[in-house]
């Protein structure tokens, strides 16, 4: 089973919904661009945030309740996403807004898998909505699906491999000029086809 933690000291990405921005595993504030989503990587668990604390505990089976460790967790997700400015990143988050986000788009584009077999979905971030939940206030990320495409090699590839490089997509295939019809036989007469 994949473990999807970032405690390894791997790249990821998070969503800030006080400021409604994105920031990598520096810190850097980014601009999400168009991301392929690896569905196969979804997990759902119980998740700690604190300061200088990370701690995952994943379902059994995804979206299936484990038991809650203590009161501190809070129901979240992990997925892989990808792109070319980013790479592969993990995206695991346990906020209310970001939970809304994810399970939309998660479930628009499962809906959609058995129609696409061995490909992954394209998203996109479409900014977000600010919203009132309980006392507080929060943002959801608001994501669509623009298309499918075979699942990239990076999501299988050993991140420590330094020369690892995305390949190029395969170039279009270059259309044939149609062969031309050959020109229709001459119409005879019936007679002169007895004569």
């Amino acid at each position: 089973m994949l473990n999807l933690s970032s405690g390894n000291g791997g790249a990821y990405i998070r969503f800030l919904s006080q400021t409604q921005k994105w920031e990598n595993s520096d810190k850097v504030a980014i601009t999400l661009p168009l991301m392929v989503m690896d569905m196969e990587s979804v997990r759902t668990g119980w998740l700690l945030l604190a300061v200088g604390q990370r701690d995952w505990v994943e379902d059994a089976t995804v979206g299936v309740k484990g038991k809650q460790p203590s009161p501190e967790y809070k129901r979240g997700f992990s997925v892989k996403l990808f792109s070319k400015p980013t790479g592969v990143v993990e995206w695991c988050a346990n906020q209310v807004g970001a939970n809304k986000g994810f399970q939309a788009i998660f479930n628009e584009c499962d809906k959609a898998t058995a129609a696409n077999p061995g490909k992954v979905p394209i998203i996109s971030y479409d900014g977000s909505t600010s919203v009132k939940i309980g006392a507080g206030n929060t943002s959801i990320p608001n994501f669509s699906l623009k298309n499918w495409v075979t699942r990239p090699a990076a999501f299988d590839a050993d991140p420590a491999d330094a020369d690892f490089e995305e390949p190029e997509a395969a170039p279009a295939p270059v259309r044939q000029a149609a062969k031309p019809k050959p020109a229709p036989a001459p119409v005879q007469d019936d007679e002169e086809m007895f004569n």
